[in-house]
């Protein structure tokens, strides 16, 4: 019997999966695992070529359907809510397997908490060093530096909030990559057919569509602060004949193709955690995902949906409570987004603004800064406000 302790190996599980084989190739099989611990325990025996999958579930404990039973599935440990199954079938004649979603999700809310922590950090240190440079320009260079008395509190503290900051880069790093190949995993044959029909028209063939006027350009900025306003644009080039073909990479871009007028419903969703099951569904009822954001914090999905004339527009979701439920998450989410960093420029700003009225001498770059704060604050403030507006136009409605 052997133990060896992984810190990270819920980071990236498929490795870990692979290790596991590895390890039983070499007669140490399975027999215990520790999730906070991060402690694995092996039994030695003969060598044997074992295929293993980590899963996670909410249910304690989780049990295995027939199907996987039968197909030579069974759970050797479990700790909390991940487990761990074994099949000694040779891998090619295997299969079923567990499934990665609530994985996924599992990473997601890390990878969120962490992104959070590197924004307000990363903010927090950008304001020190405003202040910094706001206190040396104003005292003319002349500034006094006092050593600490507890140096070595002050050095260790240093030392590990930098490498808890790399620590963190590296987290969202690692989650988002695993995410991925977790998400690859998943994809169906469907998703296969349909990505290849998103594709049906290569560069060239754009470019030239352009050139003939058939696809015009249009911007929209902003538009996931109310995008129940983007939902009526895009409808309203439709029923003009100006079908939407794309949406550049950073979502601020339309390209529509001209045609004939057409009835197409349009919905703006947004998802803190989203996988392919998510889009699965809405794909097999008929919805088309025009553009998905690939941002690490808002993941907004664009989708279209045809109906003829005189229909019921189709909806997204059948619960008629939903579309209120996700406008104030919206409102929500980017509230905690926007509304510290607007508390910190005001109160940096607040400061600044003694001193801009009482100076005598002429322009510098500390009013320049001071400016730029009442910008952002108003940049912010403005973001936040147009989600609220969002969410009681929809109250309302």
């Amino acid at each position: 019997m052997k133990t060896i302790i992984k810190p990270l190996w819920s980071y990236d599980v498929q490795k870990t999966e692979q290790w596991l084989t590895d390890q039983a190739k070499e007669g140490y099989h399975l027999a215990q695992l520790h999730r906070f611990k991060r402690r694995f325990t092996f039994e030695k025996g003969n060598p044997k070529d074992v295929t293993y999958r980590i899963g996670y579930d909410k249910i304690k404990p989780a049990t295995l359907s027939n199907t996987m039973r039968n197909d030579g599935w069974e759970k050797v440990t479990q700790s909390g809510k991940w487990y761990v199954i074994a099949n000694e079938k040779p891998q090619a004649e295997v299969t079923t397997s567990t499934s990665r979603d609530a994985i996924i999700k599992r990473n997601n809310y890390i990878f969120y908490a962490f992104m959070a922590i590197l924004i307000y950090i990363t903010g927090a240190m950008l304001v020190n060093i405003a202040l910094f440079s706001t206190v040396f320009i104003a005292s003319d260079g002349n500034v006094e530096v006092v050593e600490s008395p507890l140096w070595i509190i002050t050095y260790t503290g240093s030392a590990l909030s930098t490498a808890f900051y790399f620590f963190m880069i590296y987290s969202v790093w690692k989650i988002k990559k695993t995410n991925k190949a977790l998400s690859q995993e998943n994809q169906t044959t469907y998703s296969s057919q349909h990505t290849l029909e998103k594709k049906n028209l290569t560069k060239a063939e754009e470019k030239q569509l352009k050139r003939d006027g058939l696809i015009i350009k249009r911007r929209k900025y902003g538009w996931m602060y109310s995008p129940d306003k983007l939902e009526k644009w895009l409808e309203q080039h439709a029923a003009e004949g100006n079908r939407l073909h794309r949406v550049s990479k950073l979502g601020t871009t339309f390209y529509f193709r001209k045609g004939e007028p057409q009835y197409v419903k349009y919905s703006a969703d947004y998802q803190n955690l989203s996988n392919d099951s998510y889009f699965e569904i809405h794909r097999q009822a008929g919805w088309k995902d025009i553009f998905s954001s690939k941002g690490a914090i808002q993941k907004w999905t664009i989708w279209s949906k045809e109906y003829e004339e005189g229909e019921t527009p189709p909806a997204l979701y059948s619960d008629k409570t939903h579309k209120l439920k996700q406008a104030k998450k919206v409102a929500f989410s980017y509230t905690v987004i926007f509304l510290p960093m607007v508390l910190m420029y005001m109160f940096i700003a607040s400061i600044n603004i003694g001193f801009l009225f009482r100076k005598e001498e002429a322009w510098t770059l500390h009013d320049t800064n001071t400016i730029m704060f009442f910008i952002c604050i108003l940049v912010f403030g403005t973001f936040i406000t147009k989600t609220w507006m969002y969410y009681f136009r929809l109250r309302r409605a």
